[in-house]
This record gives C-alpha cells, sequence and structure tokens, in this order.
C-alpha cells in the first residue's frame, strides 16, 4: 500500500504526521503510455507529444487529454546604455564654472 498527503505523490511510508491516506499501487502499463499520479488519482496516458516552436504540450485532467497551448511570450526588455566618453562632451561644459 502507498501513501499520499494533500495529493502527493504516493510513497510507501508517511513521515508520521496527520493527513496521510492510503492510495492504492499504480496500475500495470501498458506499451506505448505512461503511469503519471495526477489529480490524487493514477492516470494512464500517452506520453507528452514533442512541442513545436511556439507551442507547447499540456495535460488537461478533466479531458484526460494533451492540448496544444500557444507558448506565453514575455516582453523582454530593453537595456540602453550610453557611453560618454571626453571626446563626446563639448569642450565648453568641462570645467566652465570652475574657473
Amino acid at each position: 500500500m502507498l501513501y499520499s498527503k494533500l495529493g502527493s505523490i504516493p510513497k510507501p511510508e508517511t513521515d508520521g504526521t496527520e493527513g496521510w491516506i492510503e492510495v492504492p499501487d499504480a496500475p500495470e502499463c501498458p506499451e506505448g503510455k505512461e503511469v503519471v499520479w495526477w489529480g490524487s488519482e493514477w492516470v494512464i496516458r500517452d506520453p507528452k507529444p514533442q512541442d513545436r516552436a511556439g507551442y507547447q504540450w499540456n495535460w488537461n485532467h478533466g479531458n484526460k487529454a494533451w492540448v496544444e497551448c500557444t507558448y506565453p511570450v514575455t516582453a523582454t526588455e530593453e537595456i540602453i546604455v550610453e557611453v560618454v566618453t571626453a571626446d563626446s562632451i563639448a569642450a565648453d561644459s568641462i570645467g566652465a564654472d570652475s574657473v
């Protein structure tokens, strides 16, 4: 027998705290499939399909199927660096107030 707490991946023993429940052993896995613990139950499913550029496969537990979704794009921050050298500063602004 295996034990799970709050939907955690089942393991053969608890840590002695309260809240652990007994769960059945994982079922036999047919060839070409995988067995995963998902949503507090064992699921036999096809392996995740290969992602392609701009898309990723996500598991939809309600439909028990892989769903291809657009990959989220995050904004990139453009960093602008201005290099100031002595040659780029006007000669009349250097030390004009210090004399």
